[in-house]
């Protein structure tokens, strides 16, 4: 699917990377780097993806359900708000069905273990998914049952997210203590965040994540309490089948870690290469041997030993392009044969490696000696030795090199007594548990120094998309800025338009006012004249009828009050 993924593409998608001002408090648990991502596949792109085949798995599938690429503004962790009991569709991220071999309908083991978990499948990072389809791949090349309780045995989930348990992330998972058997798929995953989109089931058909009563099978949607409210599976727990499971796949790959790329990529290839790992022993059955093996023959005389005095025992390397050419132990495990005894060794192919009999006790007391043991050792009432097993100051480099393969070994080591080599060994084993305790706080630091490069890099992405953040708004604000400039601008030149018009207005109205005042002034001439002779007319008529009435006192704005002349009133 190369072909379909152009760089530009996600180079826009990088640049379009934004996380909504306001989000609803549902969502506010979700950590910034999944409200941040918007999905990139279009539908076209994800309408020719179904016409691949790589998505469902088949059997008239395709026409049973419909891919659909996200709304705008809509995340990977959103649900359907309309119906948020019945879900009717479910998140996916395209990484799945290309790079693992996921199909839709998820098997049996797959949703049992979703639900297990509680942890929807879009929620799970790219590494997880690695991590469930190889130890489906292994249980079904060695017949075992697929139990979603040994996944979370030989598995712990958690966090990605460097925001702890306050905003979540994608889920990952990381192998408990002392039982790793896969390697990481790859050591980061980039571009996968917002390649996501959505499954729904067409008409009626009833989807695979629903049962018959329309209950979720697992969680369709993302939860805030995925991975980390579930019971943690102790191994005492298990029983006894499934203690045996985990005891055959700790026992087979512990030493010699998968390669999850390696399997996932070359299945056929991996199958014959871990068959032949188990000594092509197969079934639960036949498995339960290898790690409950029969006692082992006794040891051969020192008649039956060859003349250099070593017992040759034939190894063969099996599967060694799915053993992590780093990842620990360089044991190589050959063809294991029901109740045989197991050699942890490292060989060329054919080749046979010279074990030496036990030490003799005098071998023991010069390995003391060179060792730095003399000084804690103490002589019983019977003569044999007692040794401190807490010696600091044992070298283990210096006590190999000096005493189990300079060039007379073989010689002191023939005469054992069988009671002293067992003390030996005990006394041994010990001291090599006293020099790997030693260098568990070396350990501890790289841990600690992986934990915290891991938190640095999430930081960094942080940091990376808070900064695509604030140059989007940055760059909306200029955009604001440029479009209010224009709409100033316009406005002031309408504003000039309107004074001009205002002006010619006022210039073609001017004259008209002048004749109007002219008409004003007309009209009060003609009132005073009007006014003078009508006085003029009621005086002379006054004169005649009363004529000892002083008409001075008469006037056309005047009134007759009571027989009085007064104002108007007004």
């Amino acid at each position: 699917m190369a072909e379909n993924r152009p760089g530009d593409r996600e180079v826009a998608a990088a640049s379009s990377v934004q996380i909504p001002h306001e989000q609803p408090s549902i969502y506010r648990w979700v950590a910034n780097d999944v409200l941040g991502a918007p999905s990139i596949l279009d539908q076209r792109y994800l309408d020719k993806l179904k016409a691949t085949g790589i998505v469902f798995g088949g059997g008239g599938l395709e026409q049973r359900y419909r891919v659909e690429s996200a709304r705008r503004g809509e995340r990977v962790c959103y649900l359907n708000l309309d119906h948020p009991t019945v879900p009717h569709w479910l998140w996916v991220n395209e990484v799945m069905f290309t790079d693992f071999g996921v199909r839709v309908p998820f098997t049996d083991f797959q949703q049992r273990l979703l639900n297990r978990a509680s942890v929807a499948p879009s929620q799970l990072h790219p590494n997880a998914w690695a991590s469930i389809r190889s130890f489906e791949l292994v249980t079904e090349f060695l017949q075992l049952p697929q139990e979603p309780e040994v996944f979370l045995c030989l598995f712990k989930f958690y966090s990605a997210n460097n925001s702890g348990q306050t905003r979540k992330g994608y889920m990952s998972v990381r192998p408990t203590k002392h039982r790793k058997i896969f390697t990481l798929y790859e050591d980061s995953f980039h571009d996968f965040k917002g390649r996501y989109f959505k499954i729904f089931a067409v008409g009626n058909h009833r989807p695979f994540w629903l049962s018959l009563e329309g209950d979720g099978l697992f969680p369709p949607y993302w939860s805030d309490q995925a991975g980390f409210d579930i019971a943690p599976v102790k191994y005492e727990g298990l029983n006894t089948d499934k203690r045996d499971i985990a005891d055959i796949l700790t026992f087979l790959f512990s030493n010699n870690n998968l390669s999850s790329k390696s399997l996932l990529n070359s299945p056929e290839e991996s199958r014959k290469a871990i068959v032949k790992m188990a000594g092509n022993n197969t079934t639960l059955a036949r498995l339960r041997r290898l790690v409950q093996p029969a006692p082992a023959k006794s040891l051969p005389s020192s008649s039956a030993v060859p003349a250099s005095g070593a017992q040759s025992v034939p190894i063969e390397s099996a599967g060694k392009a799915l053993v992590e050419p780093d990842g620990g132990s360089s044991t190589d495990v050959g063809n294991i044969g029901v109740g045989e005894q197991v050699v942890e060794v490292s060989s060329p192919a054919g080749e046979e490696i010279s074990l030496p009999p036990p030490p003799s006790p005098k071998m023991r007391r010069s390995a003391m000696e060179g060792a730095g043991g003399s000084k804690r050792a103490r002589t019983s009432e019977g003569g044999s030795r007692d040794f401190c097993p807490m010696d600091r100051s044992f070298d283990a480099s210096g006590f190999v090199e000096s005493h189990l393969l300079g060039p007379r070994a073989q010689e002191v080591l023939r005469d054992c007594d069988p009671l002293e080599n067992i003390r030996w060994a005990e006394w041994a084993m010990i001291r090599a548990a006293t020099v790997l305790k030693s260098m568990e706080p070396r350990l501890t630091i790289a841990d600690e120094a992986e934990r915290l490069n891991a938190k640095l890099l999430g930081n960094a992405k942080t940091l990376n998309l808070q900064k695509m953040v604030l140059e989007e708004e940055k760059a909306e604000a200029i955009q604001g800025r440029l479009k209010a400039e224009e709409d100033l601008k316009a406005l002031k030149v309408e504003m000039e338009t309107l004074g001009k018009e205002k002006a010619a207005e006022i210039g073609r109205l001017r004259p008209s006012v002048a004749d109007l005042q002219k008409q004003c002034e007309d009209l009060a001439k003609d009132a005073k004249g009007a006014v003078a002779a009508t006085e003029g007319a009621l005086k002379a008529q006054l004169a005649i009828l009363l004529p000892d009435f002083d008409t001075d006192q008469i006037s056309f704005f005047k009134d007759i009050v009571d027989g009085k002349v007064v104002d108007p009133v007004e």
